[in-house]
């Protein structure tokens, strides 16, 4: 009987083990960086999804469900539902990141990394140093992207664009002239303040931030005769390096056919 019991024990143990930690991410960007650092070891859950602003989204209960699993929910520290989540879920450990600034900025996003990379080397110990081999390998692929990509060519670019975005294109080298919010903070004596700055300042470029409203810059650039454009400060449907390589291919272009 004892023989049985422990026989039962190591294959249900096997079975978590082939599967993976569940790990529950608030963003798809923790999400992502929590598969490139845990691999297969782990099982990300993430809850919002990558298209939609993770400050207003109704955390509904499908999503508790989901990670009802899980042995740890990680978070930016931002997302307002957070204390809901904790309430209706007691029994797992909700850790917070805390890492200021934007993520799709490289050194943000590494430091961010490394974080993350400490709460699961504390969590699951035994693949601490899988963990950690992970991180520089992950380290050393975004490292590599940055230094592929001419910045030079953006440098003092003029450019309009979403509140949130701005950390980003200033990193590139664009010169941020203006910045504004959701669509629906924008007055009519707000929005024309913008195209006469858009016109007056030289700007380039309009950049909108997917998250946040992908059409709430485009006003600006139809009045003033200048490039649209929609970045996004999530990955959507792969990991943070690819969705660097793409946003930073989508800037080029679009300057390129300017």
């Amino acid at each position: 009987m004892v023989r049985i019991l422990l026989l039962s024990l190591l294959i249900i143990s096997c079975v978590q083990k082939e599967e993976g930690y569940p790990v529950g991410a608030t963003t798809s960007m923790i999400g992502s960086i929590v598969k490139s650092i845990g691999k297969d070891r782990v099982e990300a859950i993430t809850i919002v999804p990558a298209g939609m602003c993770p400050g207003h989204f109704d955390l509904k209960p499908k999503e508790i469900d989901r990670l009802s699993h899980a042995k740890i929910i990680l978070n930016h520290g931002f997302e307002g539902w957070l204390k809901k989540l904790a309430l209706a879920l007691p029994e797992v450990r909700i850790e917070t990141v805390g890492v200021k600034g934007s993520w799709m900025v490289p050194e943000i996003h590494l430091r961010a990394a490394e974080v993350i990379t400490r709460i699961l080397s504390l969590s699951f110990p035994e693949d601490s140093a899988l963990f950690q081999s992970n991180l520089r390998s992950y380290r050393a692929r975004i490292d590599s992207i940055v230094k592929q990509f001419d910045r030079s060519k953006f440098k003092g670019v003029k450019v309009i664009c979403a509140r949130y975005q701005a950390p980003f294109l200033s990193w590139v080298g664009f010169d941020v002239v203006a910045t504004y919010g959701r669509p629906e903070d924008l007055s009519p004596k707000e929005l024309a303040r913008l195209i006469d700055l858009a016109r007056g300042s030289g700007a380039r470029l309009v950049v909108d931030n997917l998250q946040s409203g992908p059409d709430a810059g485009r006003p600006i650039a139809e009045a003033a005769s200048i490039n649209h454009l929609v970045l996004t400060n999530f990955p959507i449907d792969q990991s943070y390096p690819q969705t660097l390589i793409e946003n930073m291919k989508r800037l080029d272009e679009c300057l390129s056919h300017h």
